[in-house]
């Protein structure tokens, strides 16, 4: 008869720490840290993005505030590619935006990994990626 012995804690441990760090190498998603005015010592808010993505090391992208035009057109290139995409009618006043906030407190993240895979291709046309969403807002 064989008695079966339980796996030591320790052993699960290292166990699950193994599948983790493995499985995080694969991990495709963006990372954010948002702290609420409640949680900081001085009542301040905190939000904080990254693409983690090797592609896009050291991308901050600033667009000065700026009164248009009407008729002006905004270009909009693919966040990812830099790929041009078209151009969209541009708002009468535009708000300095640097990376994903804009000078009056409004900022966007987002945690997709390049978008949903079940809508890509879908929209064919589509100038508009997630990515430059989040700069012309």
């Amino acid at each position: 008869r064989h008695l079966r012995r339980p796996i030591p804690p320790l052993t699960m441990g290292l166990a699950r720490l193994a599948i983790l760090t493995v499985s995080a190498g694969s991990v495709l998603g963006c990372t954010n840290i948002l702290v609420s005015r409640g949680a900081s010592v001085d009542n301040t808010t905190h939000l904080s993005y990254n693409a983690d993505s090797g592609s896009l090391f050291g991308s901050l992208g600033h667009y000065p505030a700026a009164v248009h035009p009407a008729g002006t057109m905004r270009e909009i290139w693919d966040w990812d590619t830099a790929m041009y995409l078209g151009s969209i009618p541009e708002a009468h006043q535009t708000h300095n935006v640097v990376g994903n906030a804009n000078e009056w407190g409004l900022v966007i993240g987002e945690t997709t990994f390049g978008g949903l895979v079940d809508l890509s291709g879908m929209f064919s046309g589509a100038i508009m990626d997630y990515g430059s969403l989040l700069w012309v807002t």
